[in-house]
C-alpha cells in the first residue's frame, strides 16, 4: 500500500559533475537540474540529436553485466550505463523529483562509491515541494533467487537491508552487513563504499570493453592475498553491495520493507524490483 509521508524535494539550483567513464574509459559528464513533483528521476541523452526521454524504473533496463543501465525501447542508442551509485546517492540525499542530462552513454564514476554524488546534491541545496511524498510499503513477501543467490522483501516499517556476501577468494570471503535507514547514516556507513574489481579479471573485462576506465582512483583492486589500494571499511565489500541494492531498488522509488540478500546482483535486484512494481501497479489500479 502507500502511505502519504513528508514533502517531496528536488534540487535548488544546477549540478554539473564531469570524470571518466567506468567501462568506456571516455570522459562522461552530467547535469542534474530540479524537476517538478511527481516526476521522479529522468535520464536524458543530452548529446543525441533526439531528445529521449529514460525515466528510472524497472521496465527501463536493458543490461545488467557488471552494472545497471537504462534505455529507451524504442531509440537504441538512447541509453545510460552505471546509473546505481548515482540513483543511491539521491536516494540518500532525499530528493524524489531529478532531471539529469549526460553527455555520452555513462555516468561519470567519480571515486567509485555514490559519496562525492551525494556531496554535491547536499552542498548545492534542496526544495520542498508542495505535493506529498508517496512510499509503497511492502505488505507480503516477494523474493526472486537464482542459483544459489536469492533476494527477498518483508514487511517492515522502514527501510532495512540486511546482506550476506560469500566469494571463493581469500580477500573477500564471507561477511555480512545490515543497514537500517533510521537507524545508520547512509553518508558515513555506506555512500563511500567504494566498487571492487579483481586483478585478475582486468585483461578479460578489457576485451570485453568494460572497465576500461576503471583506476585506483575509482575502485577497490583486488589480488590473490590483499587488495592493492587499502579499504575504507575492513567489510567495504559487503557495504558496497548493500549500495548496489539501494540504487537498483530506487527504480521505484522510495519503499518501505525489509530486504534480505544473498550474493545477489544487479539482475537479481532489478527482478525483485520488477516483482515489486506489479504490487506497486496493481494499487494504482
Amino acid at each position: 500500500m502507500y502511505i502519504e509521508k513528508e514533502q517531496q524535494k528536488t534540487l535548488k539550483k544546477e549540478i554539473l559533475i564531469k570524470g571518466t567513464a567506468l567501462h568506456s574509459g571516455k570522459d562522461a559528464e552530467i547535469r542534474l537540474k530540479a524537476a517538478p513533483a511527481d516526476t521522479g528521476i529522468i535520464f536524458y541523452r543530452s548529446d543525441l540529436n533526439q531528445k529521449i526521454k529514460i525515466k528510472a524504473e524497472p521496465k527501463a533496463v536493458v543490461n545488467l553485466v557488471r552494472n545497471t543501465t537504462i534505455g529507451s525501447q524504442e531509440i537504441k542508442e538512447a541509453k545510460v550505463s552505471t546509473v546505481e551509485h548515482l540513483m543511491a546517492a539521491i536516494w540518500g540525499s532525499g530528493i524524489d523529483n531529478l532531471i539529469i542530462e549526460v553527455l555520452g552513454p555513462e555516468i561519470p564514476v567519480v571515486d567509485g562509491s555514490a559519496y562525492p554524488y551525494y556531496q554535491h546534491l547536499l552542498e548545492n541545496g534542496l526544495q520542498e515541494q508542495q505535493q506529498k511524498r508517496k512510499v509503497f510499503k511492502v505488505e507480503a513477501p516477494i523474493y526472486a533467487l537464482q542459483d544459489d543467490s536469492y533476494i527477498t522483501i518483508l514487511p517492515y516499517d522502514g527501510f532495512k537491508i540486511s546482506y550476506t556476501l560469500d566469494y571463493q577468494h581469500p580477500v573477500i570471503g564471507s561477511s555480512y552487513f545490515e543497514f537500517d535507514a533510521d537507524k545508520i547514516d547512509f553518508a558515513e556507513e555506506i555512500a563511500k563504499a567504494r566498487t571492487f574489481g579483481f586483478a585478475a579479471e582486468v585483461e578479460k573485462l578489457h576485451e570485453q570493453g568494460l572497465a576500461l576506465g576503471g583506476s585506483l582512483e575509482n575502485a577497490v583492486l583486488i589480488e590473490e592475498t590483499k587488495t592493492v589500494n587499502p579499504l575504507r571499511f575492513e567489510n567495504e565489500f559487503v557495504r558496497h553491495k548493500i549500495l548496489d541494492v539501494i540504487g537498483d531498488m530506487f527504480l521505484n522509488g522510495r519503499i518501505m520493507g525489509h530486504i534480505i540478500a544473498v550474493k545477489s546482483g544487479h539482475r537479481l535486484h532489478v527482478k525483485l524490483a520488477e516483482k515489486i512494481r506489479e504490487k506497486m501497479l496493481e494499487e494504482e489500479i
